[in-house]
């Protein structure tokens, strides 16, 4: 009994709960259009009413128990042969990336970050597809990216991104694929904050309102996705790709010349 004066005692304020349940329900929204952003969207809108360190624990918790939740639809859908590729080249690309990091700056692994999600929106924009599935090595090499830029910047998405936006599979067949990929990386992400003492009791109470939040917001998104027929799919996750580049590249810039946003 004596923990729920605990957790009510260290809950936000009703007020920063009302911004906190509209900022998840938002990025839940491009979530479930485009199967991946819910990070991207819901950390600067979270920062609005809650701290830094609060910010990424509450998208990665909310992002893992919504994985969970559309795990077993996805998995009817998604890509499995290019999925077991992408995650076993994130494995092992994640520690050589949390290496890198150890030896480069994060303005440096920002730029590194910005300059493949450039690339990768740069042949999106002028056209760029697979005419047909790329084999396991070329895909097993887009997973090595991947967990490269997860170690660099704990942003393992703009290689999978571009990599199924390129692909002949269907925007509901890479959706549900970029669903499973991220709910293998939020597992990482969780427990790794969870083993730093991130994930604290503070955090409880905005995850229990944010959790059917962001899969109401996911499904209202999945259903726009299936009502056009995945028109605007491409151009939105496109778009949010090149918000990950420019932020990534003004974040990077702006450190090396010492003035930190």
């Amino acid at each position: 009994m004596e923990a729920v004066p605990a957790l009510l005692a260290a809950a936000p304020q009703p007020g920063t709960l009302v911004a906190i349940a509209a900022a998840v329900f938002a990025a839940a929204l491009i979530r479930g259009f485009t199967g991946f952003g819910f990070a991207l969207a819901a950390v600067p809108l979270l920062g609005f009413s809650l701290p830094p360190s609060q910010c990424v624990p509450l998208a990665v918790a909310l992002q893992f128990c919504a994985s969970l939740s559309d795990l077993p639809r996805a998995r009817r859908t998604c890509h499995w042969p290019s999925l077991g590729w992408l995650v076993a080249g994130a494995v092992v690309g994640s520690p050589l990336g949390v290496a890198a990091l150890a030896a480069a700056s994060p303005d440096v692994a920002r730029l590194g970050i910005a300059l493949i999600c450039g690339g990768g929106t740069i042949a999106l924009v002028r056209g760029f597809r697979f005419v047909v599935l790329p084999r396991g090595g070329a895909t097993l090499v887009v997973g090595l990216a991947a967990g490269l830029c997860n170690g660099l910047a704990a942003m393992p998405g703009p290689p999978v991104v571009a990599y199924y936006l390129a692909t002949p599979l269907s925007p509901q067949q890479g959706r549900a694929s970029l669903l499973v990929f991220f709910l293998a990386t939020s597992i990482a992400s969780a427990v790794s904050l969870a083993t730093a003492g991130l994930l604290g009791v503070s955090l409880a109470i905005p995850v229990a309102i944010g959790i059917p939040l962001i899969v109401a917001g996911s499904r209202v998104g999945e259903a726009l996705l299936q009502r056009g027929a995945g028109r605007g799919h491409r151009a939105l996750s496109i778009l949010l790709l090149c918000t990950v580049a420019i932020t990534s590249v003004v974040q990077a810039v702006s450190d090396l010349l010492g003035h930190p946003l």
